[in-house]
């Protein structure tokens, strides 16, 4: 039997539903596997020897962060009327200059999104 390992999980889904109350709404969300297939999830393993509230704090900015990239792709899909972004995300270059800034850093550029007019203005941004 292999030894157990301690995780925490941070689940992040927010949407927009038209529902009689609030307990349609929720039974509508739960219907099928909405909430996984869309969700923001992170999981990370708590060390026997870590400090939990330090890595708890850790996995909750990322999981906020991968929240904040997916509003700006829903952004920039609109914005440019390519919808591709959603489904294949940003080409690889800009993935890894989005996943080196800070979550303050995203933050500020979901309000720069709003200019721009091509992946070309968020490739310049990123420089």
């Amino acid at each position: 039997m292999s030894d157990l390992k301690r995780y925490w999980i941070v689940v992040h889904y927010e949407t927009d539903l038209t529902a009689e109350s609030d307990w349609d709404a929720c039974h509508d969300i739960r219907m099928g596997n909405t909430i996984v297939e869309n969700a923001s999830i992170i999981a990370r393993e708590i060390p026997s020897d870590a400090d939990a509230e330090a890595l708890i704090t850790d996995t909750r900015l990322a999981v906020r962060k991968q929240a904040a990239i997916s509003i700006i792709l829903r952004q920039l899909s609109y914005k440019l009327q390519d919808y591709s972004l959603l489904f294949d995300g940003v080409p690889p270059d800009i993935q890894k200059k989005l996943e080196m800034r800070s979550l303050e850093e995203i933050e500020n550029l979901s309000i720069a999104v709003l200019d721009f007019s091509s992946l070309d203005d968020l490739r310049a941004y990123l420089e």
